[in-house]
């Protein structure tokens, strides 16, 4: 890490600045007193048997917070960050975790901590000796599931977030963020976040992109001196913090420049909007605060993972809600998409092989008609609310596309009948995967817009798991292959007369930004903390002199995503 006496570089990884009072975030003390763990001298010492009941009540109380973080999440962002949570109960009975500290426990005549410990700094080693920085901050993880354990084991609620002032904005600096204290802090008075340790994959870094809070990681060199600071200023994007003057006011901005701030630049450059991805109506107000002109994807599956089945009353209010907020702009609503690989109870999908190439999405709304009419029904009848799109998921096949728009008007026809007023509803399908996009020019006379989906399209387009973090080097976005597949859409899009937009992670890539624009997509919708630096990218572009069809032809002459990054740089 670079520094001087008043600045210090790290990491940036969550967008945005902040400025005001730091506030030390104390981690529960891994090291626990003999006191509290007791001395074990002799085998009389520990009574294994009350020592594996006090194991499984404090997993029991782990994992009921950890169901509350994941339900918190779920309903504030949608179930993609929910899934964090997820795993970390997976690890509760994970045999390799908690079944190895219970047969220590049993075999050395250990305390539940002392068996929880050895496991765990053992795992924890072993991830870090992985040469990935995605395995090295799953450590962090594990450190997560292990001091909640401990907490339970010792009636403890630990010092951390539970400490945070009751009044006032902070910066939070810690020398390590893990999920549980990120979820757990009022997130509305974390001005940003300064961590010593962690990288852009870490749990605690996604979170903090999602609750669109600034964040600073890996400064690491300048420790010392970061403790004794008082006020501070960082930079998300760039990776600096600064020293303060003290009382400063406070202030937290994810918007890049005064000219933002004041609202005199708005969201439209040329034709282009710039839209939010949304996971439920609690992100209404990131979408209005970051100045998004509408939802360009507002994912569904928040209201599928429970154990019941919504009734159509639950799925128009809440569809509605998004509507309502988002008038004059439109809000685009995705189909359930989901599969195998997902804990819906409700649903009972049985477990594939390869469920990102099973039963999921589309393919599952088809096969189960009783609940795909019921969405469908409940998107007419919010769409009375205001402006309003839908769209069908994972399509490659035309005769999927025209049965899904039989059902939906279908499904028109039949409110319609009951009284329900209804709006005019714009029909688009996402392209994802490369079947679809090869088939854009017959598809585009069925719909009224294409919205791709540039994640999925990446990963079959490129044959790679995006979940697999052994091919994370694999899976790129920028590769010349997907940038020419997404042109070919465009394409076919202008001369059908209907609009395109990008929903995907590249939808939010400023670096991609001038590229989309030179294509003539219409959207870019993204996460909304992604606005501000996207905003900034167009809004400082201009084609003016510039030939766009041939600067989207040199780049597409490239031959790997390196050589397209460097041509965008």
């Amino acid at each position: 890490m670079d520094s001087n006496e008043n600045e210090w570089h790290g990491l940036g990884v969550s967008s945005g600045r902040a400025a005001g009072e730091i506030w030390l975030l104390q981690g529960f003390a891994p090291d626990l007193l003999p006191e509290q763990v007791g001395e074990v001298d002799s085998v009389d010492a520990v009574d294994a048997e009350q020592e594996l009941e006090r194991l499984q009540k404090a997993i029991e109380l782990t994992n009921q917070r950890l169901n509350q973080y994941e339900q918190q999440v779920r309903a504030e962002k949608g179930e993609e960050f929910a899934q964090i949570f997820i795993a970390h109960q997976l690890l509760l009975t994970d045999p390799a975790f908690v079944g190895e500290a219970q047969k220590r426990i049993n075999s050395q005549d250990l305390r539940a901590e002392q068996a929880l410990k050895g496991v765990a700094a053992e795992a924890i080693q072993m991830l870090k000796s992985i040469p990935d920085p995605y395995f090295q901050e799953r450590a962090v993880d594990v450190q997560d599931v292990l001091e909640q354990l401990l907490q339970n084991l010792l009636g403890s609620q630990g010092s951390g977030a539970a400490s945070f002032p009751e009044v006032g904005n902070w910066i939070v600096l810690a020398e390590e963020l893990t999920p549980a204290q990120t979820i757990s802090l009022p997130k509305d008075r974390v001005l940003g976040f300064i961590v010593r340790k962690g990288g852009k994959t870490s749990h605690a870094a996604i979170l903090a992109r999602t609750y669109g809070i600034p964040a600073v990681t890996g400064v690491d060199g300048a420790w010392e001196e970061l403790k004794n600071l008082k006020w501070a200023q960082l930079d998300g994007d760039e990776g600096w913090v600064k020293r303060s003057p003290e009382g400063i006011t406070t202030t937290k901005s994810n918007d890049l420049g005064e000219e933002e701030q004041d609202g005199s630049t708005g969201a439209i450059f040329g034709n282009m909007v710039l839209a939010a991805n949304v996971g439920s109506p609690a992100d209404i107000p990131l979408v209005q605060k970051f100045k998004a002109h509408g939802v360009g994807l507002y994912r569904t599956e928040f209201l599928f993972m429970g154990d019941q089945l919504p009734s159509e009353e639950d799925q128009v209010e809440a569809y509605s809600k998004v509507i309502a907020a988002c008038v004059p702009h439109l809000t685009v609503i995705r189909t359930l998409d989901i599969g195998g690989d997902k804990k819906a109870p409700a649903l009972k999908l049985p477990e594939e092989q390869n469920p990102f190439l099973g039963v999921r999405a589309l393919r599952l709304c088809l096969r189960r008609p009783e609940i795909f009419q019921v969405q469908l029904r409940a998107i007419w009848r919010a769409s009375a609310a205001g402006p309003t799109a839908v769209m069908f998921p994972m399509i490659a096949t035309l005769e999927e596309l025209v049965q899904a728009k039989e059902l939906l008007f279908s499904a028109r026809d039949e409110v319609v009948r009951e009284g329900y007023p209804v709006g005019e509803l714009q029909v688009g399908m996402m392209i994802e995967i490369p079947a679809a996009a090869w088939n854009a020019k017959r598809l585009s006379s069925e719909v009224d817009f294409f919205s791709i989906g540039t994640n999925d399209l990446t990963q079959y387009m490129l044959a790679v798991d995006r979940e697999n973090n052994e091919l994370a080097d694999l899976y790129q976005p920028h590769h010349p292959a997907v940038l020419g597949m997404i042109a070919r859409v465009s394409q076919a899009a202008e001369k059908a007369g209907i609009w395109v937009g990008i929903c995907g992670e590249a939808g939010g890539d400023s670096l991609l930004a001038p590229f989309f624009a030179a294509l003539g997509i219409k959207e870019l919708s993204m996460s909304p903390g992604s606005l501000p630096k996207v905003r900034q990218v167009l809004s400082k572009l201009t084609f003016e002199g510039v030939d766009k069809q041939k600067f989207v032809e040199r780049i597409l002459e490239c031959g790997t995503a390196a050589e397209v990054i460097e041509k965008l740089g």
